[in-house]
């Protein structure tokens, strides 16, 4: 259990770019020493976009075909894995979120059901830009 603190995890949103929201996930080894992390998945990886009360509303790997392989990560101290995301600002059905805030959580998934969670972030929603006449 004394890796978790060794690594750090933060989730990053980028600037909006017309219907779509870039997510960042950084995976980074705080410690002084090499690490061998053991990510579980392939991707290992996932993106929760949440309701401020805490309901789920859109995940990325919803759908996605998960190979249940456990893989080997060698992180040098002070090294990162980044693992990027695009958010169309849909629902888990598909369906356009109002514009709004809500809270993004990045998740690695380790050796099973070990789970590294980053702390949620906030984000908002932009209204949609008024189509000009």
């Amino acid at each position: 259990m004394g890796e978790k603190q060794e690594l750090s995890a933060r989730v990053e949103v980028m600037k909006p770019v017309g219907r779509t929201i870039r997510l960042k996930l950084r995976i980074k080894n705080e410690s002084e020493r090499h690490l061998t992390l053991l990510l579980g998945g392939r991707p290992a990886y996932n993106f929760l976009i949440k309701r401020p009360d805490g309901a789920l509303v859109w995940e990325w790997q919803r759908g996605k075909i998960i190979q249940q392989i456990l893989e080997r990560r060698n992180l040098e101290p002070g090294e990162e894995l980044i693992f990027e995301a695009t958010w169309r600002l849909v629902d888990a059905r598909g369906h356009r979120v109002p514009p709004g805030e809500y809270l993004v959580q990045g998740v690695l998934n380790l050796e099973p059901p070990e789970k590294l969670l980053t702390d949620p972030l906030s984000l908002r929603v932009p209204p949609p830009k008024k189509a000009r006449k």
